[in-house]
């Protein structure tokens, strides 16, 4: 389908600046020009359909380049759920005659989506906050369409672009055609090809500390401006302080103890809401993200802005980051193959031999300067370390979830936290990995040692 603004703007023989709005509302199909330079980071964007369904993404001659139609691989797709692609506020949601039912979604830093064609008036209003994952609307055949399919969009600066999911290029690009607008892109229509959806929800949940000696009883960590709760979580230690960073709805909030735990947004925006990594180098706080498939690092000392450090095409749910003498070191999945990067090295993201690994559970410490890094391999965790060639070796930890992961150093032991039937468990190296049930539940989990103490915060 050709983009409703274009085909408005060819009928009127006006201006953009002076029709778009009283007649369609500037939306993602509005795209003109070269991309400005002005948006930010790729948001990362997830396929807008349940978690592990299967659809068939294509173009077709003529279409619009960049234009995605998308049908469901499990059936008939008509009055199928459309979920938020990402997190964002409700641009436009209501009629236009060639989308038919429509929505399109702002997620800030010059980025939207477009959703059309539903099967009837979307659910969600203009200037509404609609979370990753919610449902926006459901597949139809409404305006110009010749069947039940969902036509989808992304924008960047107000100009089409390639639709990425889950931090990967879909691959849909060009319709074939130097004779639609406003966009070329050069080459035959592109193959179809068929995604599966990892829109796996990321509700934020209350986050629980329990500390060793307390008999690891779960407290929830809330302050003067309510519970902490995000959909994952890292923890610091600072002086004293405790500091737990949670991911909720794409942004960063920081929580320490010493201030009653109240939750405030750092102003770190657009990020999976899977991985989060943070570390205290020299009293500085440094928190890592992924955005778009590329991990990003903010910091106390730069106002958390957040910025590229060009490790790409990694997992959006698999992060880890350890100080080894004053050199912030970062391990990332790439693949099934676990790389590491470092600063001293300008975040040359090299492919460490660990392979064979979920893409959603990484840990990493540092004990006496050898760095140790934790996977999970078909439910078994397995423990590499750079003083034997990073051979990745069984720790015996078994029927573990493939996507929580956490790993502390208490006075030269090494302690493992994974979650097994929804319950956190621990092993160490001193009690040969025996992996004993903490009784705190929970789905992810992260750690730290304050004295001696063993701290976990679980969501």
């Amino acid at each position: 389908m050709r983009s409703i603004v274009a085909r408005v703007l060819a009928v009127a023989g006006l201006a953009l600046g002076v029709v778009a709005v009283p007649v369609v509302p500037a939306v993602g199909p509005a795209a003109f020009g070269t991309p400005a330079q002005a948006a930010g980071p790729r948001p990362d964007f997830q396929l807008p359909f349940p978690c592990g369904e299967s659809w068939r993404l294509a173009t077709y001659y003529g279409h619009d380049d960049y234009d995605i139609d998308m049908t469901w691989n499990g059936g008939a797709s008509s009055g199928r759920p459309i979920l938020a692609s990402y997190s964002g506020t409700v641009a436009f949601a209501g009629w236009g005659n060639g989308g038919g039912w429509y929505v399109v979604l702002d997620h800030g830093a010059g980025w939207r989506t477009a959703y059309m064609h539903m099967i009837e008036a979307p659910p969600v209003r203009a200037g509404q906050w609609v979370a990753t994952g919610q449902q926006i609307g459901r597949v139809g055949s409404t305006g110009n369409s010749t069947g039940p399919h969902l036509h989808y969009e992304q924008t960047r600066d107000g100009v089409k672009t390639e639709a990425w999911f889950n931090g990967v290029p879909s691959g849909i690009t060009s319709d074939g055609s130097p004779h639609t607008g406003p966009l070329y892109v050069s080459g035959p229509v592109s193959a179809p090809r068929s995604v599966v959806s990892n829109n796996c929800g990321s509700a934020a949940r209350q986050v629980w500390e329990a500390a060793s000696n307390a008999g690891w009883r779960a407290l929830p960590v809330s302050g003067a401006l309510g519970p902490v709760a995000g959909s994952a979580t890292a923890a610091i230690e600072l002086d004293g302080v405790k500091i737990v960073y949670t991911v909720r709805d794409g942004r960063v909030y920081e929580a320490a103890s010493n201030t009653g735990w109240r939750n405030l947004w750092t102003g770190i925006s657009g990020v999976s809401n899977s991985a989060l990594a943070a570390i205290v180098v020299n009293g500085v706080k440094y928190v890592y993200t992924v955005v778009g498939g590329v991990v990003h690092e903010a910091s106390s000392a730069n106002g958390w802005r957040n910025l590229n450090s060009g490790i790409s095409g990694v997992s959006g749910s698999a992060l880890a980051a350890i100080n080894v003498n004053g050199v912030k070191y970062v391990y990332t999945v790439v693949g099934g193959w676990v790389h590491e990067a470092h600063s001293a090295n300008g975040w040359r993201n090299l492919n460490s031999g660990i392979s064979g690994v979920s893409g959603s559970a990484l840990a990493a410490i540092n004990v006496n300067g050898v760095k140790y890094v934790y996977t999970v391999v078909g439910g078994w965790v397995h423990e590499a370390h750079s003083a034997n060639g990073w051979r990745n070796l069984n720790s015996g930890i078994s029927g573990v979830s493939g996507s929580a992961l956490a790993a502390i150093n208490v006075n030269g032991v090494k302690h493992v936290y994974t979650v097994v039937g929804g319950s956190v468990h621990e092993a160490a190296s001193d009690n040969g990995w025996r992996n004993l049930n903490s009784g705190v539940r929970g789905t992810t989990v992260s750690a730290l040692t304050l004295g001696g103490v063993k701290l976990l915060y679980t969501a």
